[in-house]
């Protein structure tokens, strides 16, 4: 007999902020899922972002083999655009259940736009273009199941606007979030009521990963802001509306009955943000990165004091503008290394016949690697002389395969991911402090769980995201394709294990996102997700 399957994902999610949730008596549908669970933390990629973390939990290998490394193609030097589920290089589970015969319902995951084609239904997740707010024109597969879903809900929404300047200063962002899920949850609920005739399920609240941006360090007991006076209200609504969270779980885990198996996952977890890195202003200080033109000047402290100053002072577009000029005034022919985009959380080589107006030569590759390590390894935090990098990850150690070419380089870890980098050129120094703000970053250690007949109560398990894909498929009764990742065999019944033994072979499978049917991001689509994505600060 072949159990109901759910995965169950909430992006961004952590025990440093679901803990003294559940001590306060939230979420106790959740709660009572990890309570009967095998469950622990769950290690996220290098960098711990959404786009290679869900992608990854989708197919179950490293981003070196589905080449998904931020919300964008490339850096930039060679800007590809906007990712696609069209995009991935790799199949994804949905393509392994349907091979088998099984049918799959897919709602909210990112980076699952275009809606791809499976046997059953799929709702698209982040980075679908929603037209300025509006219901989206395609998001589902079968399309004729938009429809049914605005008439459920009213409207759809895939994601909420989010103003970084302003939302962490009260709730709105969370009232946001609120009348989001209202409509997410009356979509589900058609899905459930209509559409629930199949044996596997996979589905996310975005939710946690926009709180958390904001509102961190108010809502972990561990950050001194936590003490502020007017965190106090704010998590307050917050937990208010993790109970609402737990409500639209509380629907799927009852898809799943007693005796279906649940997956819970978070592609990263959370933690404070305190400071961010300028990479190319630490680069050009070291001799590495060149401007030119009009850019050269700003090298001087007083200018970069009045930079300061007006970045706080002019409205963000304004500023965006001005950063997207200062990059395109970088100097290639004197330039050895540059920052990635934000989400990839990188650097790159300028090497000669793989970037466009690369310079260094094979030859000299890993010597400039090792100058760029040198130099960061040895970066100091002037407010208390501490080192600013715990480790920088060369590409190879993290990440292979026949997409890995396209990876950055380099991978540093500052400060445990309190310290983001950033891909400012003209920033004002190589160290911008947050400690002021709420704010939180990604972190490594995710959650996750496994429910279900003969699965013990337990925490302090161990996975990684790669291995939740072949878990699941080995729990809805499928032989898994050829992964990164493996079945968590020693967190299931050993009864199960011997009844049916973990099958693996070679399969020509689809990628993730072929035959999905959707029109190119127009300008305007491409310039609102943009925009959506600066605003969460990933741009």
């Amino acid at each position: 007999m072949t159990r109901k399957v759910l995965l169950l994902g909430l992006d961004g999610a952590t025990y440093n902020v679901l803990d003294p949730a559940f001590a306060a008596g939230h979420m106790p549908r959740y709660k009572a899922l990890l309570d009967r669970s095998t469950s622990g933390i769950l290690t996220s990629t290098v960098p711990p972002y959404t786009p290679p973390g869900w992608t990854s939990i989708f197919t179950g290998v490293n981003p070196g083999k589905h080449g998904i490394f931020g919300f964008t193609l490339g850096n930039v030097q060679q800007n590809r655009g906007l990712v696609r589920l069209d995009k991935v290089a790799a199949p994804a589970l949905w393509n392994a259940v349907n091979a088998q015969g099984k049918r799959i319902g897919l709602f909210n995951i990112p980076m699952t736009y275009p809606a791809p084609p499976v046997d059953g239904w799929s709702v698209s997740g982040m980075l679908t273009p929603e037209g300025g707010g509006e219901t989206p024109s395609n998001f589902t597969h079968p399309e004729s199941l938009r429809d049914d879903l605005v008439r459920a809900a009213g409207s759809y929404e895939i994601d909420i606007e989010v103003d970084y300047d302003q939302d962490w200063k009260s709730t709105e962002i969370i009232e946001r979030l609120s009348r989001n899920l209202d409509k997410k949850r009356k979509a589900l609920r058609y899905l459930l009521d209509n559409h629930a005739d199949l044996p596997l399920l996979f589905a996310v609240l975005e939710a946690p990963d926009r709180l958390m941006h904001v509102h961190y360090k108010y809502i972990d007991p561990r950050q001194e802001l936590y003490h502020r006076p007017e965190a106090e209200p704010i998590r307050r609504r917050a937990w208010e509306f993790f109970d609402e969270m737990d409500e639209m779980i509380g629907d799927l885990l009852d898809w799943a009955e007693t005796d279906g198996y649940v997956i819970t996952m978070s592609d990263h977890g959370f933690g404070p943000k305190d400071k961010t890195v300028n990479v190319n202003v630490a680069l050009r200080e070291w001799g590495l990165l060149s401007v030119g033109g009009a850019g050269a000047v700003t090298k001087s402290a007083g200018l970069r004091r009045v930079a300061r100053r007006a970045k706080k002072a002019l409205p963000k577009s304004v500023w965006q503008k001005a950063k997207g000029a200062a990059q395109s005034s970088i100097d290639w022919s004197k330039t050895k290394a540059f920052s990635a985009p934000i989400p990839q959380q990188g650097i790159y080589v300028n090497l000669r016949g793989r970037e466009p107006n690369g310079i260094v030569s094979e030859a000299d590759y890993d010597s400039v690697r090792e100058e760029v390590i040198e130099r960061f390894t040895a970066l100091r935090d002037p407010d208390d002389g501490l080192p600013v990098v715990d480790r920088i990850y060369r590409r190879e150690e993290v990440i292979h395969g026949d997409q890995a070419v396209n990876a950055p380089d380099l991978f540093p870890v500052c400060r445990a991911y309190s310290y983001e980098l950033s891909d400012g050129t003209y920033s004002p120094a190589i160290l911008d402090d947050y400690r002021r703000l709420p704010r939180g970053f990604h972190h490594m250690d995710g959650i996750f769980g496994i429910a279900g007949p003969g699965v013990a109560a337990r925490d302090g398990a161990k996975a990684h995201l790669y291995d939740i894909a072949p878990t699941a498929l080995y729990l809805a009764g499928c032989t898994l394709p050829e992964m990164d990742g493996r079945v968590l065999e020693e967190l299931l019944p050993p009864q199960l294990l011997a009844e049916r033994p973990v099958r693996v072979q070679p399969m020509d499978l689809p990628l993730a996102g072929e035959g999905a049917e959707a029109e190119a991001y127009s300008a305007e689509e491409e310039a609102q997700i943009e925009e959506s994505l600066r605003n969460l600060g990933y741009l």
